[in-house]
This record gives structure tokens, C-alpha cells and sequence, in this order.
């Protein structure tokens, strides 16, 4: 067996021997103390006194450490190399496993503390998988800067051991090491990292085939190589290069107009952008109406037609002449939300925006158009509109709540039709109203409803598929009808749509509701 530092080279050493160099650490041309005097010369001996000359707290030539400690290079002025693996002896271990160690990538099944014969320290970890399938086992996430990083580890015992990282995706793998059951061995692994990545680094170690004594790790150590860039301090629009040390602008970005296109101009915000009286699409040419094309060759705006040669495939678009792109036409609609005008609903067979009355939605009666009398119970006969105010167990199957009295037909300001749906809700609770319920066939619906005046409402769903997530209330003050857009999934029974009104303030009549639809996509 080999002393634990035989190897290729010194664990935490260089290229070169610790106190290797051009001196010996107390040696020099001259007598260490000499100077202008005899060496013995002066009111006391030069070697006595209180202390030895070499003895005492501190190395005559050393710094405030001794030459050989520490993960630093030992010649003062030289900058310490700092290990970026955290607990990398695996010293400190309050549980099952080892403190920063143990990551989101590890799916090892057996990490266990070894405590005899460590390579240093007084704990190493041993790594069991006797599988030929590995298992990850790996530190836990951290914060990483760009830069090239030089790792070693010692390893001992039966099996193999990779190495690969996590950054914001796993890197490729290092080749496989056979560990010596007899010595410790060290392992090197390098590896780059052309960004820095943020809370999710994590070294891993990959490890399959062992027996015996199975795969011991101790003396982890990452080192980042120092790059010129490391001293340099950039703005945020740019980027130091390690070429030349200099920082220069990022992709887009510019100091001035000679770091942009010839076509760019570089904007106060140190970005480039299109020039004036230059262009890059036709629509940056809709200012000047006798040259509305963009030569995207020159970048200069000439005569033309932007939809010359453009021919738009789906009857629901048309060439914009501004931009030359095929966009939706007017009035036309690919769902139901693109339908933002009076015609609330889209027909599918024709995608064409239509009014609430039309087959193509699914809510009957969704504009409040017709009302009727009709009994209800414990209230007596009330006014309500047609196929609402439906009426259920209330537990298992939620029906109205709200009284028929607060439900009025509102003629004043309507979206759509003749009429609409007014709550007077001055309560602080909101109580449910329902849509009488009704099987939906297959299919994925997309619906919308307007909403107006001063107060809080909100929807949600009911039907055999059970409840649908519970909708945010939305407050509402305004004279002006806002679309609310919701989509579900049809190939349910006993649908239906319940609104959930409250806090209504009279200064807007309260709240009005208009034109609720559902069609299919």
C-alpha cells in the first residue's frame, strides 16, 4: 500500500512542488539577516534573545500562513486557488447523508458515511450500485460563474466512476475510471461553463459495478481557472471578451451607430434599432403611403403593392395591405375570443363573428332577450329570463340561490339585442345564479359573456365532470361592457354555467350582464 499523496502528483499541487521555485522559502542570496553590518555585529547576537530566528508562530519569509498549508499556492502575491465544491471531504455529515451533497439529479440508492482510512480528513463517502446500470449522486444546486473548471477527487475501492454536470440541461459524460481497491487514486475531470448558471449547478458522479468495499469518493475540489475578464466590469447592454480583456456590446446591442447594420441607428438605450426612413417589414413603411412597400434587399421603403404575390389559405384571413401579411379578416374568427365587437359569437362553419342569437352558440336565451313569469318556489311567481334560474338540490347538484327579486330586465344600455340581465346585489355575499342545465357534446368550447356597471362577479362550471376551478372574482366600475373569456371541454351532462354577483353600487345600476356564449372551436 502507498502512503495517501503518492500519485501522479501532490492531491492539492500544481504543476510544481509547494515550495518549488526559483528560492528556497527562507533561502536568498544574501544571510538572512544580513545587511549593511556584520551578521553578528550589534547590541545583541543575532540568533538569541527571546525567540529562535526560524521558531515561533510565523516562517521568517512566510506570510500569515505557513508555506505549506492551505489550498493556496504558497508564494505570497500569488491569488488562492478556491475550491468551489462545498463539504467536499465530506467532513460534515449531520444525517443519513453528507451536508450540500445528495442533489436533484441523484438517484443513488445507497450513499453511506465511511470513517476509517479517509483520504483526509476523518469521513469519506462510499457509493453503492452494483448494478451496470449507474446512479447519479451529485451536490446539491448552487450558483456558478462562466469559466473553465479543473476538478480532482480521490476514489478507492471496486467499480467505475464518471463524471458529468447539470447546468441548466446535463453536459456529456466523462470517460469511466476503475478505482483500485488497494490505493486511492486520483481522478481528474474539466469541464466549461460558456454561461453562468444560477441556483442550478450541480457536479455529479456517476457510478455502476461495484463490490467490496464498492466506490469510495473523498477530496472533491473544483477550481476555477482566472480569466482576464474576472477585473473587468461591464454596462448590462455588453459583455467583457477574454481575448482582449475589453467589453463589447451583446448581440443587438451597440456603444454607437458603427456597432449596428448600416440600416440601424443606436438608440439611447444602447440597442439597434431600424433607422429613420429605413425599414424592415411593410409596415414600417405605412408613413410614407407612396412607397408602402419594404425592400428588405436596401431596407428603403418604394412604390409597390405589400400584398402583391401574398395569397392567404384559410378563408378567415385576408392580405393586411399595411403589413402584407395574411391576419384575420373583419368580422372574421377563428374561436369565439376573437370576436372582441357587437357580434359576440363565432360561427365555426363559416368563422364568421355573430350575434348571441345565433345556433352556433350553445346558451340558450345567452342575450337575456326573452323573459317570462313563472312560479318559484318559496317565492311565488317572479319575472325571470328564459332558461335560467335553474333549480337543483343545491348540494349535490347546485341550483339558484340568489332571490328572483334582485334579477331585473335592464333595457337602459344593452350589447347586444333589446335587452340584458341587471343584478341588484348590494350584499356582501355573493349568491349563485344558474343556467338551466343541459348535455354538451364532444368538443373543446370557448365562451365569453359582457359585463358592466359597478360591483364583483364571478363564473364557474357544473356539470357531470364535476366542478370546474374556482374563477377570480372581477371588479367591475365601469359604463363600458368588458368581455370575460373562458374555454372547456364538452362530452358532459347536466351542464351549466353559474355566476356569482355581489357588492353592486347603485351610481352604475349596479351590474348588467349581456350576451353569454359558448360555440365550439
Amino acid at each position: 500500500m502507498e502512503t495517501p499523496d503518492s500519485g501522479g502528483s501532490v492531491p492539492d499541487a500544481g504543476t510544481e512542488e509547494p515550495d518549488a521555485g526559483p528560492e528556497a522559502p527562507d533561502s536568498g542570496t544574501e544571510t538572512p539577516d544580513a545587511g549593511t553590518e556584520t551578521p553578528d555585529s550589534g547590541t545583541e547576537t543575532p540568533d538569541s534573545g527571546t525567540e529562535t530566528p526560524d521558531s515561533g508562530t510565523e516562517t521568517p519569509d512566510a506570510g500569515t500562513e505557513t508555506p505549506d498549508a492551505g489550498s493556496g499556492t504558497p508564494d505570497a502575491g500569488q491569488p488562492t486557488e478556491v475550491n468551489v465544491i462545498d463539504n467536499g471531504g465530506f467532513e460534515v455529515w449531520p444525517g443519513a447523508l453528507p451536508a450540500l451533497w445528495s442533489g436533484s439529479t441523484s438517484n443513488i440508492e445507497v450513499v453511506q458515511k465511511v470513517t476509517t482510512q479517509a483520504f483526509e480528513g476523518v469521513n469519506a463517502v462510499r457509493l453503492v450500485n452494483t448494478s451496470s446500470t449507474h446512479q447519479r449522486f451529485s451536490t446539491v444546486a448552487k450558483s456558478m460563474p462562466a469559466g473553465r473548471y479543473s476538478c480532482s477527487y480521490q476514489a478507492r475501492g471496486t467499480g467505475e466512476v464518471r463524471n458529468a454536470f447539470f447546468g441548466t440541461a446535463y453536459s456529456s459524460y466523462s470517460s469511466y475510471t476503475s478505482v483500485n481497491p488497494q490505493t486511492w487514486t486520483r481522478v481528474a475531470y474539466t469541464f466549461n461553463l460558456a454561461n453562468a448558471v444560477y441556483e442550478t449547478f450541480e457536479l455529479i458522479f456517476s457510478v455502476r459495478n461495484t463490490s467490496g468495499e464498492h466506490v469510495l469518493i473523498d477530496d472533491v475540489r473544483c477550481v476555477r481557472a482566472p480569466e482576464p475578464c474576472d477585473q473587468v466590469s461591464c454596462e448590462v447592454w455588453a459583455r467583457c471578451d477574454n481575448a482582449n480583456a475589453t467589453c463589447q456590446p451583446l448581440s443587438g446591442r451597440c456603444d454607437d451607430a458603427m456597432d449596428c447594420n448600416a440600416w440601424q441607428a443606436c438608440d439611447e438605450t444602447h440597442t439597434c434599432v431600424t433607422a429613420e426612413g429605413r425599414c424592415v417589414r411593410h409596415a414600417d413603411c405605412a408613413g410614407t403611403p407612396e412607397t408602402p412597400v419594404c425592400d428588405t434587399a436596401t431596407h428603403l421603403c418604394v412604390e409597390g403593392d405589400p400584398c402583391a404575390g401574398v395569397t392567404c389559405s384559410n378563408p378567415a384571413t385576408s392580405c393586411n395591405p399595411t403589413t402584407g401579411v395574411c391576419e384575420l379578416a373583419e368580422g372574421a374568427c377563428f374561436t369565439t375570443y376573437d370576436c372582441l365587437g357587437a357580434l359576440p359569437a363565432c360561427d365555426p362553419a363559416t368563422r364568421r363573428c355573430v350575434a348571441a342569437e345565433h345556433s352556433a352558440n350553445i346558451i340558450r336565451n345567452g342575450g337575456f332577450e326573452s323573459w317570462s313569469t313563472r312560479p318559484i318556489p318559496y317565492y311565488g311567481n317572479n319575472y325571470v329570463p328564459d332558461f335560467w334560474y335553474g333549480l337543483d338540490n343545491g348540494i349535490t347538484d347546485p341550483g339558484t340561490e340568489i332571490k328572483p327579486s334582485r334579477l331585473m330586465r335592464y333595457t337602459s344600455a344593452v350589447h347586444g339585442g333589446s335587452a340584458a340581465l341587471q343584478f341588484v346585489v348590494p350584499i356582501q355575499v355573493a349568491e349563485r345564479f344558474s343556467l338551466e342545465k343541459f348535455n354538451v357534446p364532444t368538443g373543446n368550447y370557448s365562451c365569453s359573456y359582457r359585463v358592466r356597471g359597478h360591483g364583483t362577479i364571478r363564473h364557474r362550471l357544473y356539470s357531470s365532470a364535476g366542478w370546474s376551478p374556482q374563477t377570480d372574482f372581477i371588479a367591475v366600475d365601469s359604463d363600458e361592457w368588458q368581455p370575460v373569456f373562458f374555454r372547456f371541454t364538452g362530452n358532459v351532462r347536466d351542464w351549466r354555467l353559474l355566476f356569482y354577483p355581489s357588492r353592486s353600487v347603485a351610481d352604475r345600476d349596479h351590474l348588467q350582464v349581456d350576451d353569454v356564449v359558448c360555440t365550439k372551436d
